[in-house]
């Protein structure tokens, strides 16, 4: 299993996953979710959950598109974001299709899902959720993020902080207590967490960075959050039979 998750605020886009794709007793593997590109006039991060070899196969095709000295179509002739969605969507349905004869209900195993966000030059950064029948929709401010694989332990503290208006750096510190969180009760999301900060119309990737359990920053930062959290339950209120 996996864990990405895409954030778009007035100030920015944070973008964040986890590296692991399997966590048996004696066998635990990694590999890297997240593929960016920032060339030129465009800013883009791509993050992946679902099938492995076919997120693996799209991401080759993503590249071998762009090593190509005549492409029909790669990341650098797309004319927005929404037409890059198309794009990968229709490279994922095919990478799905590895013999027509394939019942539905296994070709279904084989998809993958897709988080793309970034920015154009002279347009606004989006992100897109990028479903494995190749459809995708938008972020919105009533739904300002989107998570992709093992969600359900990272939400709550999304939907707590995170609004249209919340600060990138408050928004990147959410991110990461997201990740922190499903890796403290999901043993198949696990480190190093692709981390990744877009500043609005600055297209360029700069900050970014990968964080191990034992980095400097990712233990004070996981700390810190677990022993505020004891000190806040100590200053609830109290319950009536506390004090008999």
């Amino acid at each position: 299993m996996t864990y990405c998750l895409g954030i778009k605020v007035n100030e920015g886009l944070v973008f964040a996953s986890d590296s692991r794709t399997n966590a048996g007793l004696d066998n635990v593997g990694s590999y890297s979710k997240m593929f960016t590109y920032n060339v030129g006039d465009r800013a883009f991060v791509i993050m992946t959950a679902g099938n492995l070899a076919t997120s693996q196969a799209v991401y080759h095709r993503i590249q071998k598109d762009l090593d190509s000295t005549s492409p029909k179509i790669n990341l650098n002739l797309c004319q927005d974001l929404e037409e890059v969605a198309e794009y990968i969507g229709e490279i994922s349905l095919e990478c799905q299709k590895i013999g027509n004869d394939i019942p539905l209900q296994e070709s279904a195993q084989l998809g993958s899902s897709f988080i793309l966000g970034g920015q154009i030059k002279n347009q606004s950064p989006n992100i897109i959720l990028i479903y494995p029948e190749g459809n995708h929709i938008h972020v919105s401010e009533d739904s300002p993020f989107v998570q992709i694989g093992e969600t359900k332990y990272g939400k709550p503290i999304l939907d707590r902080t995170i609004a249209s208006d919340t600060p990138l750096g408050d928004t990147a510190r959410a991110a990461l207590l997201s990740l922190d969180s499903t890796m403290r009760s999901d043993l198949t999301v696990g480190p190093p967490i692709d981390f990744v900060v877009f500043k609005k119309d600055q297209i360029n990737l700069d900050f970014q960075d990968r964080l191990k359990l034992d980095s400097p920053f990712f233990q004070k930062f996981s700390n810190i959050w677990h022993d505020e959290l004891l000190k806040a339950i100590n200053h609830l209120p109290r319950f009536n039979w506390e004090d008999v």
